[in-house]
């Protein structure tokens, strides 16, 4: 029988690679997308945006958080 260690690391680089593929296919869902940024999350897995790469030019187009207005919310 085989040991739930080796059965839970062929589940975990199965859906490793099940996510890979459907990103790079360009077939991924919105749902799956959540999967995925779930679990890059649950293996502490982050990113800096560097300039020329497409994290990079993401970041690139968000506003700069100075300039961003706070709206009040209304009592009522």
């Amino acid at each position: 029988m085989r040991d739930i260690n080796d059965t839970l690391a062929d589940l975990h680089e199965g859906l490793a690679v099940h996510l890979k593929y459907k990103l790079d296919d360009g077939t991924i869902s919105v749902s799956e997308l959540n999967v995925l940024r779930q679990f890059l999350k649950d293996n502490q897995v982050s990113a800096q945006p560097v300039e020329g790469t497409p994290f990079g030019d993401l970041a690139a187009q968000l506003p700069d958080i100075e300039n961003v207005v706070e709206f009040k919310r209304s009592v009522g």
